[in-house]
């Protein structure tokens, strides 16, 4: 008895870990495209900032970045991350400006912007700098 129930309720297992397996990958590649627009859109507003030398906040800009950035990882493979040419340039330019920024002799919140440098610098290199 047990025999002849056994594969049916394999079959039934392997069909619903399917299933689960093509929802969530569907999922993955529609949040794909909207966690990446919205980075590139925190990285414009963030070098907008730089350029119009409005007030940053590193301690709040690094946790909106650290967000954006962990959505991306996981909605994204890590090919399709560098192969992004506006994000790495983006990611590049604003990477500059950062390091520009701590430059600055009489800068506050010095550790804050340490923090918010590394998190920047380390998605940087790690999908842009082979």
């Amino acid at each position: 008895m047990l025999i002849t129930i056994l594969p049916q309720v394999l079959l039934i297992v392997g069909l619903g870990a399917l299933i689960v397996f093509l929802v969530t990958t569907c999922i993955k590649f529609t949040k794909g495209p909207i966690s990446t627009d919205a980075l590139k859109r925190q990285l414009r507003l963030l070098q907008l900032k730089f350029v119009t030398a409005e007030t940053i906040n590193p301690d709040v800009e690094r946790r909106e970045m650290e967000i954006l950035q962990n959505k991306i990882k996981t909605s994204n493979d890590a090919l399709i991350i560098s192969d992004d040419n506006d994000l790495k340039l983006l990611s590049g330019s604003n990477c500059k400006y950062i390091q520009l920024e701590m430059d600055n002799v009489n800068l506050a919140n010095r550790s804050s912007w340490i923090q918010f440098r590394e998190l920047m610098l380390g998605f940087d290199r790690f999908y842009f700098q082979n």
